[in-house]
């Protein structure tokens, strides 16, 4: 018998009784106190201090075994307070021994997979769902880390099945975040489209909706979106700000889109810049938004790049470098600022390192065509045509598009083709780039762009009419084309339309004046109204010719008004010629003035002049006038009295000459033309001269650089008299087939610096004197520059036989054309 009831037999059974119920009294308070400062702790822990709960947990694990749900309750209260480590360190401690509930089991789930270990989380949430299969929220957690483990197709098979058997808003909400993990960002837009339908009143399914519509780059209505589910008491503006942006950003695409309405076409473009204003003023202070406040600028680039404010770009663009990288996408916008602003070597330099920095963009930038312009502009036409010739290899005529059964016409073939014409006409290869096009502007006749294309190589093969006549028809399908305008309005400067030219001018500058080709027409519409001044000279350097002389100089200049009532200039200058011959020096002088009348296919100038050629001085007259039939022929007549081309020496010993003349034009291209001219004149001394000349180019090789003419040229003539004071054979036949190389050393723009050699062997033949050989030699250097200045100056040597005897000649001769 133990001691307790041996002894417990001799008390008082009432006494007994009553201790025993004080006994149990007591131990019953001791145990409600200790749960209620147990559920005490908890309660503050759920309130955000865990510090009470998780210390006194810790120190009761260190003296006894804490049960089940002491370890469930440490492991949630870490939990909650995103201890994730400490939450591993607990569960890995007591789960090998201890059976603990779901509870424990989720909490220990929740970490891992915050921990981003994977396959320990989705172990749990399974083991959660053999115990319980109903759990919702096991299932969302196994979803949502399968989703999170890349797992996105098992993921996505639970989700969808789970929403077709419950579609409630939560479902429908955790299906549209796996959908986006997934990259279908279409069906998550749908899924939490339906997640809001069913819950419409959930203004926390609006935060997932601004981000959904975000993803599908529906910008706008995802910032209304994140303002409508704005809780007051939250700070949402580090959320706001991106949106904002790319609320801004999508202005800015649009405004790269043409608008169907002229007028509106910088509409999109305002509102841009007008948001992205108002951003900055409110970002500019706030050391939070200092990295929004960067990225507005950056993106607002765009918008400044459709509204052509060019100089700005690049301002701000050489600003956001000093403070760090910038995007590709907005580096290709200052790319484009330098073009348009004539730097090409700087928006070849930017292209380049997209390029390097992403090969994917290359294509897309080559098709955009800055960079292939780039290379053009910076006279790499080499590098250019080769891009073009690449691209145009890499790129179907079709192409197939996801979702249609067949293929369907690609654009960017169109584009790169166009490409191609514009390198073969750097090339001067005019023929392919004329094949090349017609075949494109033939097989798409309701395409005007491709008709302009091609009217452009008209222009360039000098073949005004036939632009004009193809520009004309393709007029009807959009009259108010501005492209259309622009190339009608060279046509018309070329064909001599002024008034046409003037009203085209007007009207395209009017409606962009910041377009780079309305520019250009704008500016030769400028300097078709400058007046113009003409200087030609020629010195002797060596001669021992009887038609030359000795130190022969001749300068003649004029000065034309700028141009009135559409068709008129008027004229004034001068000529002095001078040259020592046996009988002495021979001098003229010419003071001259006149009329020039130009329209649709005629020119036409008059003028009179006063002489004085030493002995005496006289009236002279001249008209010449010019028609053309249509692109390749071409007539034109003159007529004088005191011919300009009268031998210095008959003039000296008092014979002057009347004459007139005419020629016959035929003009191929630029690769061929042939003219024939015919000159007679009539000499105070009785002499009848007659000339005939044949000359002709023929193109033999060309290349961006260089061209290589054939230039042949026969002429003969007759004198009815002889015997007299000055060279006049009374029958010759020169034949020169000569040679031209046209070198390009220097472009940029409407500036050129070109050298030129021409050489030639030819035969001469005399009657009554032996025939002898011609040979010729020239070195010249030639200057374009701004459209108004083109000057040029050469050394020419030649010898040829006069009277039997060969003599030479050695002179330097220079010409200005100056606009002003």
């Amino acid at each position: 018998m133990s001691v307790v009831h041996s002894h417990s037999s001799r008390f008082n059974p009432i006494l007994f009784n009553l201790l025993k119920s004080f006994v149990y009294f007591s131990i019953s308070v001791g145990v409600a106190a200790a749960e209620s400062h147990y559920d005490t702790l908890i309660s503050t822990a759920r309130q955000g201090d865990i510090s009470p709960a998780t210390s006194w947990l810790d120190g009761q694990s260190r003296n006894r075994v804490l049960t089940a749900a002491e370890v469930t309750d440490w492991l949630l209260i870490n939990g909650w307070a995103g201890k994730d480590a400490e939450v591993i360190r607990i569960w890995k401690t007591y789960s090998p021994t201890m059976s603990l509930p779901d509870p424990a089991l989720r909490a220990a789930a929740k970490s891992y997979r915050n921990l981003r270990q994977w396959q320990s989380s989705v172990e749990l949430w399974q083991r959660v769902l053999q115990h319980t299969p109903r759990d919702d929220d096991a299932r969302s957690g196994l979803i949502l880390t399968l989703a999170d483990a890349g797992q996105t197709k098992r993921s996505l098979e639970l989700a969808t099945s789970r929403v077709k058997r419950e579609p409630t808003a939560h479902h429908w909400r955790e299906l549209a975040w796996v959908q986006r993990i997934a990259g279908k960002h279409t069906d998550s837009l749908f899924s939490i489209m339906q997640a809001m339908r069913h819950a419409p009143q959930d203004k926390t399914l609006l935060s997932d909706y601004s981000d959904i519509l975000s993803q599908n780059t529906i910008s706008a209505p995802a910032l209304k979106a994140l303002e409508d589910g704005k809780f007051p008491v939250f700070q949402t503006d580090e959320r706001q700000r991106p949106r904002e942006l790319e609320a801004a950003a999508e202005l800015v695409r649009l405004a790269f889109i043409t608008s169907t309405a002229e007028n509106e076409r910088f509409v999109i473009a305002d509102r841009a810049l007008a948001r992205y204003d108002s951003l900055m003023n409110q970002w500019r202070t706030l050391p939070s938004a200092k990295t929004s406040y960067r990225h507005a600028r950056i993106d607002r680039l765009g918008a400044l790049l459709v509204r052509y404010r060019m100089e700005e770009i690049i301002s701000e663009y050489q600003s956001l470098l000093k403070e760090g990288d910038i995007p590709s996408y907005a580096r290709r916008w200052v790319a484009s600022a330098y073009l348009y602003l004539k730097q090409p070597e700087k928006a070849e330099q930017i292209l380049r390192s997209v390029i390097q920095e992403d090969p994917s963009q290359h294509f897309q930038i080559i098709r955009k065509g800055d960079f292939f312009y780039s290379l053009l502009e910076d006279e790499k036409v080499e590098q250019a045509v080769q891009l073009s010739v690449q691209a145009e290899e890499k790129t179907p005529y079709k192409k197939q598009v996801y979702g249609l059964p067949t293929f369907i016409p690609n654009d960017d073939w169109v584009d790169i083709k166009y490409l191609r014409i514009q390198s073969l006409i750097s090339h001067n290869d005019l023929p392919a780039a004329q094949r090349l096009a017609e075949s494109l502007a033939f097989s798409g006749p309701g395409n005007q762009a491709l008709s302009i294309s091609l009217a452009g190589v008209y222009l360039n093969r000098g073949w005004p009419r036939r632009a004009e006549v193809l520009l004309k028809r393709v007029e009807l399908l959009e009259p108010r084309s501005f492209r259309l305008e622009t190339y009608q309005g060279l046509t018309a400067l070329e064909l001599q339309e002024w008034r046409q030219l003037d009203q085209l001018t007007d009207d395209t500058v009017a409606r962009y004046p910041d377009d780079f080709s309305v520019k250009r027409l704008a500016r030769l519409r400028q300097v078709h109204h400058m007046a113009e001044l003409r200087i030609s000279g020629v010195q002797g350097l060596k001669s021992d010719s009887p038609v030359k002389g000795m130190n022969d100089t001749e300068i003649d200049a004029v000065l034309y008004s700028p141009p009135f009532s559409d068709h008129w200039r008027v004229f004034s200058g001068g000529a002095f010629n001078q040259s020592d011959f046996t009988e002495g020096r021979a001098i003229h002088r010419t003071i001259r003035g006149g009329v020039e009348f130009t329209n649709r296919d005629n020119w036409a100038e008059a003028e009179f002049s006063h002489r004085n050629f030493g002995f005496g001085s006289d009236i002279g007259a001249r008209f010449s006038y010019r028609h053309d039939i249509n692109d390749v022929w071409r007539i034109g007549l003159n007529a004088e009295r005191l011919m300009r081309n009268t031998p210095l020496r008959a003039l000296k010993n008092g014979v002057t000459a009347n004459g007139g003349g005419g020629y016959v034009r035929w003009r191929q291209s630029e690769r061929r033309s042939w003219q024939a001219d015919l000159s007679s004149g009539w000499f105070s001394d009785g002499n009848r001269r007659q000339e005939y000349a044949l000359s002709g180019q023929e193109r033999v090789f060309s290349s961006p650089y260089l061209a290589l003419d054939f230039t042949p040229a026969i002429g003969l003539g007759s004198n009815s008299k002889q015997a007299v004071s000055y060279y006049n054979p009374q029958n010759y036949v020169a034949v020169l087939p000569a040679f031209t190389l046209d070198h390009l050393l220097y472009r940029h723009y409407q500036t050129e610096w070109h050298q030129e050699i021409n050489a030639g062997v030819g035969r001469y033949w005399q009657k009554g004197e032996s025939a002898g050989a011609i040979t010729t030699l020239g070195y010249g250097q030639r200057v374009r520059w701004n459209d108004v200045l083109d000057m040029g100056v050469s050394a020419q040597w030649d010898k040829r036989p006069y009277d039997g005897k060969r003599e030479q000649n050695l002179s330097l001769s220079f010409d200005l054309n100056y606009r002003f």
